[in-house]
Parts: C-alpha cells; structure tokens; sequence
C-alpha cells in the first residue's frame, strides 16, 4: 500500500519515461495502462494519508481539453431523431450533424443545454425530449468528500488502438466537486458537449448511420475549477 508520498514517487518514475505503448489497446487504455504501472488491479486506491482515492486517468490534446465522458441523451434513440432532423449533406455524399453545444446561448442548429433539477436538457429544433442525467458525469466527477486522483496523459499513435502511447505529465488531487461550479461552467461555456454523427466510411457499413459519441468536453483549468480543493502532485 502506498502513502502519498511514494505514490508521488512513483507517478514521478513514470513521467520520466516518456511516452509508455499501452497496455490495452481500447478507449479505457490510458486508464488500465496507468494501473498497471503502479501495479494496481482496480481504480480505487486506499492510501493511509487520504483514505480512499479515486484513479481516473484522461488523454490530454494540445489545447488543454478534456472529454470527461462520452454518452448520448435519453431516452434511447433521441440522438438518431435529432440527426434526422438537422442533418447535412456533405460533397462527398455523407449526412453528417457535427455541432458544439453551449450553455450560454443557441448555436447555428438552434440547439442549447441548461441545467433543471437533476438533468441536463438538450433544447433543440426537432422539439424531442432530450435529456443526460447529471450522474453520468461521474466518469469523473465525484460528489462529496470522495477525492480523485487525475492524471493526465498526452498522447501519440490512433485512439485505442494498439500503437497508442501514454505520457503521463500531470496529476491532481481533487476533492469536493461543487454543483453551483458545475451549473457555472455549463452557462459560462466552460463546459461543452460536441454531437458527432454520421457514417462509417469503410468495410460493410460503409455509408451506414454512425454516432461517433456525444462528449463532454472541457478546458483544464476549467475542470480543476469544478472542485472546492484541488492540488497538483507533479
């Protein structure tokens, strides 16, 4: 069991190796490759300084954004609608509904997000019922003292596949996620969801209907912002 500090330690050894081959090659593999280098079987980490920590690790892009989960709104089937009322065509032949969604305001598809009770509501053109509730944000946001403990890894090679590589150069300690930081980030645009649908290009689906995941995306610093307490271990 390791205590914060050789936890530090250790994270600090695996910085210092550079890009790191994942050891899964799947969506999650930044996640399951980190475990397996500080020799861990599951997420939740027992550190006798903190008590129960949450491991949870995110790929990092050049512009400091991350995509904090990845699911599309309820009820089933509402995102398929919702394309079959906006969608474009594109030259190359393909119906395509790539948008960002805010908080503050409609975008150019006439849709919008805002907050009432425990849902996020996707306002659209379509008039379909369309909704995430707020607990699916907990891939990584956890409520109320259970601390996380997030690292960040730039990356190389093709998402999830076998030639992708992790380098770990950041981590967090965070605590205490603040719903009234939350709702602040949606309406500000700090938090945004990007909808991105249309088909698959290759192999026997080619030209066939393909959601390629609704994300919940946001800046860095942004999401530190979201916790009472957050503190940065290297």
């Amino acid at each position: 069991m390791l205590n914060i500090k050789q936890l530090i330690d250790e994270l600090q050894k695996i910085k210092g190796k550079g890009f790191i081959k994942t050891t899964h090659p799947h969506q999650g593999g930044v996640g399951n490759t980190l475990e397996t280098l500080l020799g861990i079987k599951e997420n939740n980490l027992r550190i006798p300084d903190l008590g129960v920590v949450e491991l949870k690790a995110k790929r990092i892009n050049s512009n400091s954004m991350l995509t904090l989960s990845s699911k599309s709104p309820l009820p089933r089937g509402t995102n398929r609608r919702i394309f079959e009322f906006l969608k474009r065509l594109g030259d190359d032949g393909i119906y395509r509904l790539y948008t960002t969604v805010y908080g503050s305001r409609k975008n150019n598809r006439g849709l919008r997000i805002f907050i009432e009770n425990s849902k996020l509501i996707l306002v659209n053109p379509a008039n379909e019922e369309a909704y995430w509730i707020l607990e699916i944000l907990d891939d990584v946001l956890k409520k109320g003292t259970q601390k996380v403990l997030l690292v960040l890894a730039e990356t190389k090679g093709k998402l999830g596949s076998k030639r992708e590589m992790f380098h770990y150069t950041e981590a967090y300690l965070l605590s205490g996620l603040n719903f009234k930081n939350l709702k602040y980030a949606i309406e500000h645009d700090k938090l945004l969801i990007d909808i991105r649908i249309g088909a698959d290009l290759h192999g026997k689906a080619a030209g066939k209907y393909h959601d390629h995941g609704t994300g919940f995306r946001i800046h860095k610093k942004d999401y530190l912002q979201l916790f009472e307490k957050h503190e940065k271990l290297i």
